[in-house]
């Protein structure tokens, strides 16, 4: 039972996935755009960031490998501990 779950969230990811990747738009990589950064441990809310698009894919691109990086070894060795 189980692998047939895996099985059918796999087959839905790869039939979905290009429908959803055609209707995206070229970014504008000059072009601002701000996020909200929430803080942990408050409820006042966090604060907005503005980035240009090129930016903001260079900080998830890091994002996306510090996390890999802590995943994979266990430690915190992306952010230099």
């Amino acid at each position: 039972m189980r692998a047939f779950a895996i099985l059918a969230l796999t087959v839905s990811t790869l039939v979905i996935s290009p429908a959803v990747a055609k209707d995206k738009k070229p970014v504008d990589p000059n072009k601002k755009s701000c996020r909200r950064l929430d803080t942990t441990g408050t409820i006042m809310g966090g604060k907005f960031v503005c980035h240009t698009a090129a930016e903001w894919t260079q900080i998830d691109t890091e994002s996306q490998r510090n996390t890999r990086s802590l995943r994979d070894h266990g430690t915190n060795q992306a952010a230099g501990f």
